[in-house]
C-alpha cells in the first residue's frame, strides 16, 4: 500500500511540475563569461525548486536582470506567464563572490508559487518557510512576491574591511582619430657662431604644424568615480617636414558624477618617441624619452557597453632621461569608440 502511495505522490509532483523557459539574462556586462556563467547559474536554481529549465517556448519564462548598484550587484528575476509577471523575486549582493547566492534565491522568490505546488504534491508541509524547511508558503493566485535584499557576508575575515570587497572592473578598449597641433623646440649649434651658412644648415627655430592623431587606450574602471588607463596618442604630420610624435602613458582618470553623459579629467606619465625631419642633423630631430600628459573629455551613454568618446589632449616628450632642454609637444582633440 506505502508503494502505491508513494507512486501517485510521485507521479502528483511530476504534473506540478513545470517547464521553464530560461530567457537570456540583461545586464550581465561585468565579465566576457558573465552572461552565460548567469544563466548556467539560474537553470541550475530553477532545477532546484523541482521545476524543468529549458531553452525553447514554454508557458511560463523567467526574465532575470543584473544591475550594479555602487559596488553592490542587484539581481532581478520575474516569472512570467502568458505575457504577464505573476512572481518576482529581488536579491543583492554585496560583492561578485556572493552574486551565485543572490541568484539563487532570486530564482527561487520568482517561481515560489511553482516551488510551493510541487511541495504540496510531495505532501509537504504547507505553512513552511523555504529558507528555513526547505519550502516556500504558496502565495496567493497573480500576487507578486518579492524576497527582501539581504546583504551577504563575505566567506572569510572581517565583513567591515573595505579589502575583503571584491568590485568587478569594467573595461574598454578605446579608439579614436581626430587632429592634433604639434610643435618641437628651439636649436642653435653653438660652435659655429661666426658662420652665417653653418647658422642657416644648424639653426632651426620651434615651429607648430598640423597633425592627424591616432588615439588608442585602455580603460579599468576600478570604482564608478574613477579609471586607471594606458593610452598610446600618436601623431603623424604630412606637410613639408614629416613628423612623428608618440607617447604610452600610465595613469588614470576621475569622474565627478557617474551619470549617463560624464566628464572626466586625466593624467598619465610614461615614454614617447619623435621623429622630426625640420632638423639639418638627424640626431637632433629623433628624441626617445620621458613623457607625460593631461587629458579632458565628455563620455556619452556611461552606462553603456559601448560608450562614445570626446576628448582633449595634451603631450609632452624630453629627448632624453636627463636633460629637460629639448622638448616636443602635441595638443590633440579626438573622438573615440570605446568598448
Amino acid at each position: 500500500m506505502k508503494k502505491i502511495l508513494a507512486a501517485f505522490l510521485s507521479l502528483a509532483a511530476i504534473s506540478f511540475a513545470a517547464n521553464v523557459q530560461v530567457l537570456a539574462p540583461t545586464g550581465a556586462e561585468f565579465a566576457p563569461d558573465a552572461p552565460n556563467m548567469v544563466q548556467s547559474i539560474v537553470r541550475a536554481s530553477v532545477s532546484e525548486t523541482g521545476n524543468t529549465p529549458v531553452e525553447s517556448s514554454a508557458e511560463i519564462q523567467l526574465r532575470t536582470s543584473v544591475m550594479t548598484m555602487g559596488s553592490s550587484f542587484v539581481v532581478v528575476c520575474e516569472q512570467i506567464n502568458n505575457g504577464t509577471i505573476v512572481g518576482s523575486g529581488r536579491q543583492k549582493a554585496n560583492s561578485i563572490d556572493n552574486l551565485d547566492y543572490a541568484i539563487d534565491w532570486a530564482v527561487k522568490g520568482a517561481l515560489a508559487n511553482l516551488a510551493a505546488a510541487n511541495a504540496n504534491a510531495q505532501g509537504a508541509p504547507q505553512n513552511g518557510n523555504y529558507a528555513n524547511n526547505g519550502y516556500y508558503q504558496e502565495p496567493q493566485q497573480n500576487v507578486v512576491v518579492v524576497v527582501p535584499a539581504e546583504r551577504y557576508e563575505q566567506r572569510n575575515g572581517d565583513p567591515n574591511d573595505n579589502f575583503a570587497h571584491k568590485r568587478p572592473t569594467r573595461n574598454y578598449v578605446s579608439y579614436g582619430l581626430g587632429a592634433a597641433l604639434w610643435h618641437n623646440y628651439d636649436f642653435v649649434e653653438k660652435s659655429c657662431k661666426g658662420d652665417s651658412a653653418c647658422h642657416e644648415k644648424y639653426d632651426t627655430d620651434r615651429t607648430w604644424e598640423q597633425a592627424f592623431v591616432f588615439h588608442y587606450a585602455r580603460i579599468f574602471e576600478v570604482i564608478p568615480q574613477a579609471a586607471m588607463t594606458i593610452v598610446n596618442n600618436m601623431n603623424l604630420s604630412f606637410g613639408d617636414e614629416w613628423e612623428w610624435h608618440e607617447t604610452f602613458l600610465l595613469g588614470g582618470r576621475f569622474f565627478p558624477s557617474t551619470g549617463v553623459v560624464t566628464p572626466f579629467i586625466g593624467a598619465g606619465i610614461g615614454l614617447g618617441i619623435q621623429t622630426d625631419s625640420h632638423y639639418y642633423d638627424g640626431d637632433e630631430g629623433f628624441a626617445i624619452g620621458l613623457a607625460g600628459g593631461a587629458e579632458l573629455g565628455i563620455i556619452f551613454f556611461r552606462n553603456s557597453a559601448t560608450q562614445l568618446e570626446i576628448g582633449f589632449a595634451w603631450d609632452a616628450l624630453w629627448d632624453g632621461f636627463e636633460s629637460f632642454d629639448r622638448r616636443f609637444g602635441a595638443g590633440s582633440a579626438y573622438i573615440a569608440i570605446n568598448y
